[in-house]
């Protein structure tokens, strides 16, 4: 645990490091060149940082804290879309009044932010001043300008040293963890404080939240028996708090709140808080159920009728059956999530989903559970609630087991994924060309020669490009062509469909790319007369 300690604190070390490599005057460290900091890479960073946070911190999973936490996060999120990230939001046990926010989307609230909120505005305001870091790409900028090589390919030497015990590292992780906060303050406190206000109004909270919570945080830091650790670091290190403060109740009056909050988060906040409290209480990170043993006779009973009917083909009867049988038990979990396997297999998906979510209500600790609901997410092309089901089962599974491993390859397909950008275009070799097979087209005459489907294809995919199918449906609805993506100059593939000479259907065209049965692209293109 020290060792997974040492490295997780040896990346937060380096990604420090990179303000502390500008001097005051703005000019250049003598580190190196400089570097662009691609979505790609971002993503890479802060999967990476994640993952070993996620060993050395103590996180709540409980799925009712976790639940609300990402629900609010989203809801902030769907405002400002298209996202190039899947928002992950964590809750990590410390009494301290903050939260970061790191490359990729992944935003870290301490339990101590969550019960002091007063309100959901308050919360609201929080998230959405984290979002507004990860949106207006601070990491990437705060690395261009600092002017440093790749920081992740420097944490093995980093970590090496901290893994010999030597206190100098430390220190040096120390101070440059201020010059980051002092650096960060200045350059983008600010504009998240700006961009997160307007985030607020969009989606329905009151942009007055976000000063109401500084205040909350000024209040502590005066209060004796706070230590200066508990304030945020984007705070105590600013020198013009007050400020600021005045400058988020100025937005406020003026900002109109467009949007319309769901009145289901603001009552589940105080749940929430109260379920927070119990779980720090209790030291756990999960509450075990609270209802009755249930009586097994019913439900077996239920259960291998169901079965029965099932191996039948009955499907329905079995459905119907099961959901009788849970308003006879209502206690017992393994009722919905039987019926929630077999609303799946009948492809009514959102059902399955509310019918294991269910069962999770009822026992939340069954990471099968979980992963069925992110698959099923994963299906209806839900990629944020996919990704946060499977994580939820990537925790509980045995660690190294061949399940676990299978969540984390869903995890890495929906985070990173495997088309970079596509298009269609008309296969053309006149120059001015925007893309590697021709001008971009939506439309194109049935008397043309050729529409060509393209793609950039991401770099953990690159080595199966050759295993992506292409198919072309036709405006009937009929797959007129299917075949293998043709390799184009790395990283790019291409697949054609021959218009001219055949019998080519006016109306919208749609074209699909697979890997591995799951679906990575779609696009549609209309064919004039």
């Amino acid at each position: 645990m020290a060792a997974r300690r040492s490295l997780a604190l040896g990346t937060l070390a380096l990604w420090a490091l990179v303000a502390a490599c500008v001097q005051n005057d703005g000019s250049r460290n003598p580190f190196s060149k400089l570097v662009k900091v691609t979505v790609e890479q971002e993503r890479e960073r802060g999967a990476g940082a994640d993952a070993e946070l996620q060993k050395v911190i103590p996180l709540i999973d409980d799925p009712v804290v976790l639940g609300f936490i990402n629900d609010l996060g989203q809801a902030v999120v769907k405002t400002i879309e298209p996202q190039p990230f899947i928002y992950r939001f964590r809750v990590v046990v410390d009494p301290a009044l903050n939260a970061f926010a790191m490359p990729g989307g992944y935003i870290y609230f301490h339990s101590g932010t969550i019960l002091q909120a007063g309100s959901i505005d308050e919360l609201a305001g929080v998230m959405a001043h984290e979002i507004a870091h990860v949106k207006g790409r601070h990491y990437a900028r705060l690395v261009e300008k600092a002017m440093i090589p790749d920081l992740l390919a420097q944490i093995g030497g980093i970590a090496a040293t901290i893994a010999t015990e030597n206190p100098a590292p430390m220190i040096v992780s120390q101070a440059a963890n201020v010059a980051l906060q002092l650096r960060y303050t200045r350059a983008f406190e600010a504009e998240a404080d700006e961009l997160g206000g307007a985030f607020m109004a969009r989606s329905g909270y009151d942009p007055e939240g976000m000063a109401r919570f500084f205040q909350r945080i000024v209040a502590a830091e005066r209060n004796a028996d706070i230590s200066r650790a508990g304030i945020p670091p984007y705070l105590f290190s600013h020198p013009e708090v007050e400020s600021r403060i005045d400058s988020a109740r100025s937005r406020a009056e003026h900002l109109t709140v467009t949007g319309e909050a769901d009145p289901e988060l603001a009552r589940a906040l105080p749940v929430a808080q109260i379920r927070l409290a119990l779980l720090l209480r209790s030291g756990q990170t999960t509450l075990p159920p609270s209802v009755p043993p249930p009586d097994r006779v019913v439900s077996d009973g239920a259960l291998d009728e169901a079965n029965a009917l099932a191996s039948d083909g009955e499907l329905a009867r079995a459905i119907a059956l099961l959901e009788a049988g849970e308003s006879q038990e209502p206690n017992d979990p393994r009722l919905p999530y039987r019926r929630g396997e077999l609303l799946d297999q009948a492809e009514r998906r959102r059902e399955a989903i509310a019918a294991w979510r269910r069962a999770l209500r009822l026992d939340p600790s069954v990471a099968l559970n979980y992963f069925r609901i992110g698959m099923a997410y994963k299906s209806l092309g839900d990629r944020v609630n996919a990704t946060f089901y499977l994580e939820q089962a990537f925790r509980r599974f045995e660690d190294g087991g061949a399940r676990q491993r299978r969540a984390a390859e869903e995890i890495a397909r929906l985070t990173f994924p495997v088309i970079a950008a596509a298009g269609i275009s008309d296969g053309s070799n006149a120059r001015g060309s925007d893309t590697i097979a021709g001008h971009s087209r939506e439309e194109f005459r049935r008397d043309e020669p050729q529409a060509v489907w393209w793609a950039s294809v991401g770099s953990r995919y690159t080595d199966q490009r050759g295993e992506i199918r292409v198919r072309w449906t036709d405006p009937s609805g009929r797959m007129v062509q299917e075949a293998d993506a043709r390799k184009a100059r790395r990283p790019h593939v291409t697949s054609t469909l021959a218009l001219a000479g055949g019998d080519t259907r006016v109306g919208i065209w749609r074209v699909e790319a697979l890997l591995d049965g799951d679906l990575i692209d779609r696009r549609t293109f209309r064919v004039a007369p």
